[in-house]
Order: structure tokens, then sequence, then C-alpha cells
């Protein structure tokens, strides 16, 4: 039997998992239930992933990655390994190759579909090259699903209480909030939040950083840790404090040769709780942010499920619970958003077979709009933050001169109406007939569940009953728009912006 599984391609780790027979099950890497999300290649040319690559972090720093999932769809960085140039695509590739290798050795089938979970929050860039790094590792993506969402799922499931969830999924490297209403099987997201820059890595620097003023104070060997591989000897020492710190009140940190001098700190969960404090507070701003854009108070929120390895933190969730609300916690929160992927896998790959029918209504995460001038040349909101996809939207424009013969439309994805270079996601040129008067333009928006944007536009006269109802009502009908279009009333000039791009 042939089989799609779910894949967490998490910052410090990743899981895998499958749905068969009604129940789910991870997927053991290299006897494992978490492989760390670490690359690290040697002299000889061997690729090494996971457990063992993590544990040439300290003896070969120079030539392993950790973390890389924080930079994925940057193309500024790029990391150099044995003289050879990687992307953060190459790095997640070599990861979902190892997964899919032993994937394929526990179900005895050479896996080649997959659902891969990402942030919520994640830019269109970051959901494309999270894809491109499935597809290079010899998946069939069927879906990204993200991560609050996979993990409603996993918890949600078959139960019989409608309820209005809040997904609080804090890992290693990203935060994610995201307000759902689950009915039966039904998953409708209502808002999402986030920081794809916050997350447990973020509390494992805050502790080097309090040991480095004290070794500053101590020993004067401050200069040392320009050493990458001294660096990553105190980072292990701290990433270990912070898991003890996890259940005891006291950890030791304790190096006892280095760069010849003797380390030994203790670090209290009180002084702990106050170098992070700063972090998990950004996150409840984040979650009281998205509770209020889905039109909700904290009162309407049934439940808050914590998800992500970062959320074993005491202050974590004593913080949820004094301003959000009591939380559930599972006892898998590393796995749970693998098994929700799984659940989706099944779904998508042979319904019929899965005996879960599942229906999802996600959202767009972030402001899409069109380069217009008004009284300066700003950006117009079209596709607007939480819009459930598939959506459209559109306005009508004109040229800015008489005999004008073509128009420049740039695509943004900002909050803002001042516009970015940086937050410039494509463009499209529409040739247009010079005339002695001013040319009205039809602009718009078509955004499918992959976060493919069409851009379409095309001229429309002033007689046209399209923009008679849209001088009328100051919005555009597309109803109207397609029904025109079908009757060769409007011809379009398109682009497809993979605003994932």
């Amino acid at each position: 039997m042939s089989y799609a599984i779910g894949i967490d391609l998490g910052t410090s780790n990743s899981t895998a998992a499958i749905y068969r027979k009604g129940k789910v099950e991870s997927i053991p890497i290299d006897g494992k239930k978490l492989m760390p999300s670490v690359v690290s290649i040697k002299d000889s040319g061997e690729i090494l992933t996971g457990q063992k690559a993590k544990a040439r972090l300290y003896i070969d720093p120079e030539n392993s990655v950790s973390s890389s999932k924080r930079n994925i769809g940057n193309p500024g960085v790029s990391y150099n390994i044995q003289g050879n140039k990687f992307t953060p695509v190459d790095i997640a590739k070599e990861i979902l190759l190892k997964i899919k290798k032993e994937a394929s050795s526990y179900l005895g089938e050479d896996i080649k579909e997959a659902v891969i979970t990402i942030p919520a929050y994640f830019t269109e860039d970051q959901r494309k090259a999270t894809k491109v790094a499935g597809e290079q590792a010899g998946f069939k993506v069927l879906r990204l699903l993200p991560e609050p969402t996979a993990a409603a799922i996993a918890y949600g499931m078959d139960k019989e209480k409608d309820q209005t969830i809040a997904v609080y999924d804090l890992g290693g490297g990203t935060f994610d909030v995201s307000i759902l209403k689950v009915e039966g099987n039904n998953f409708r997201v209502l808002a999402v939040d986030g920081d794809s820059e916050l997350g447990g890595d973020d509390f494992d620097e805050a502790i080097f950083l309090e040991i480095l003023s004290r070794i500053k104070l101590t020993s004067k060997i401050a200069n040392s840790l320009q050493e990458t591989r001294a660096r990553q000897q105190l980072k292990e020492a701290v990433e270990q404090a912070k898991v003890e710190l996890s259940e005891s009140e006291v950890a030791d940190i304790t190096i006892p040769d280095f760069m010849g001098t003797h380390i030994d700190e203790e670090l209290d969960r009180d002084t702990y709780n106050q170098l992070i404090a700063s972090f998990i507070n950004q996150t409840i701003y984040k979650t009281e942010d998205a509770i209020k854009q889905a039109g909700l108070t904290v009162r309407d929120i049934s439940r808050v499920i914590l998800v992500g390895g970062s959320t074993r933190n005491t202050i974590v969730r004593e913080i949820v619970a004094k301003r959000v609300k009591q939380p559930f916690i599972a006892d898998n929160v590393d796995e749970v958003v693998a098994q929700g992927a799984a659940i989706m896998a099944a779904n998508l790959f042979s319904p019929e077979d899965s005996g879960v029918p599942i229906e999802i209504k996600d959202v767009q995460p972030h402001t899409l709009g069109v380069g217009l001038i008004f009284e300066k040349y700003e950006v117009m909101p079209l596709i607007k933050k939480n819009s459930t996809l598939p959506c459209a939207a559109g306005t009508i424009g004109s040229s800015l001169e008489k005999f004008q013969p073509s128009v420049l439309m740039s695509v943004y994805r900002t909050e803002y109406t001042e516009p970015k270079e940086k937050d410039k996601l494509g463009q499209l040129l529409l040739p247009i007939n010079p005339r002695p008067h001013l040319v009205n333009i039809v602009i718009l928006f078509e955004l499918d569940i992959d976060g493919v944007l069409k851009l379409s536009s095309s001229e429309v006269n002033d007689a046209s009953p399209l923009y008679k109802e849209f001088l009328k009502n100051n919005q555009l009908n597309i109803e109207l728009v397609k029904r025109m279009e079908e009757r060769g009333e409007l011809e379009f000039e398109a682009v497809e912006i993979n605003i994932n791009k």
C-alpha cells in the first residue's frame, strides 16, 4: 500500500509521521522520534544529517550548519562548507532527503509524497523556498500546511464539541499563533500572527550572553569566544542548562577546559526567567493581537494549545495561563505538528481510504497591495491580512498622461502604505492604446490556496457598467469582471506572481 507522510521541518529538530489504520504514528529517524535539523560535510565529501551531524558541531563547526530554517527564503544567505556554497534551501533539502530515506525504510516502500509544515507567519518567499527544498528532495509536496493548523488537526480531530482554539506554537526558531474555529473536522483559520525570528534559539543566546558577561568579569577571556569551536562548546553547555531548567531550579554550566580556563557557573531559574521574559511577552502581545484580529476576546477562546519544544519552559506556561488562559499541554509537543500533517497527508493522498474527511480554510498572513499614485505614490491594499483563501480583489485606476503607451503596476507585500523596494513582489507592464485622454485600468488580484497570486489588468471604458458601478460603490465587482471577461468585453494581460518567490 502506498502512503504519504507528514513532515515537521523544524529549526532545531525535524519529525515525521504516518497516518494508517486509523492511527497516527511517529516515524523513527536513526531510531529516534526527533532528528536534529543539522547538516555537516566531512573532508571526504560525505554529507551527514541529524544526530551524527550535530555531534560534529563542536569538532568541525566551520563545516556544519544548524538553525538554517531561520534563513530559508533569504537569497542573501549562504554557507561556505568544504569550499562549496550551500543555500538554506540546500540544507533543508538534505534534511528532507534523510527523512525520505528513513521513512521509506520504515514503511517498506519509496515514499514520494508529503505534507510539509511551515510557520503560519512565513512570508511567501519562505513558503516557496520550503516547497522547492521538498521537491529537490524527491517529494511531491501535496501541501504546505501551517504548523498551528497541523497541531489543531491533531488535537481537534473527531472532537464532538465545536470549539474556538488558540494554538500557541513556540519552536526553536519561530513563533506562531493561530486562532481557529473547529467544527467537527472542519478547521477555519480566523487570524494568524507571529514572528519568524523568535524562538528557543533566542533563549539560548540570552543565557550565552549572561555567561559571557560573567566570563568577562572573572577570567578576561572573552576574546576566546571569537573562536568558532570555543563558541560552540559554550553554546552546547548553555543549551543543556536550558533543558535542565525546565525541570530543576538550578543548572550548572561547567566546562573543565575552556581555552585553558575552567568555567563553573550556576544559573537559577529566576535569573533565566528574567533573561527570557521579554521574548515571552512578545509572544503574548502577538497572541492578544491575533485574538483581536479574529474579532474575539480571551473569553471567547475555548482552549489554548501549547505546541513546540520551547513551551516546555515553565515560565512560558505560567505567563500564558496568567495573560491568556490555562493552556492544554500535550504530552508530545514536539511531535503533534508532524502528526497533524500526517492526517492531512492521508486525506489528500487517499481520501477514500483514509476515512478522514477534513476541510481547512486558511488565511493569507500578510496584506498584498498595488502601487498607485494619489497625491503621492503609495500602496493601496487589495487583499488584506487574514483574508480567507482563495480570494480575489481589485480596483480601477487610470493612466497618468494623455497618449500614454503602457502602464507599469507593482505588487507589494506590506501592512503599510509607504512602498519599499524590499516589499515589492513583482510587476506587470500593460500595453494600452495611446489616446488623447486618460485610460481607465482594471487591476485584479486572484490568490489561490497555494499562495500564487495572479495579477490581471485590462482597459475599461467610461461607459462600462463595471466602471459605473465602481464609481458608485468604490468597490470592484469581481463577478461582473468575470462575466465581462467571458464575453470578451475585457481583454486581460496577466502575470502569475509566486508571492512565494
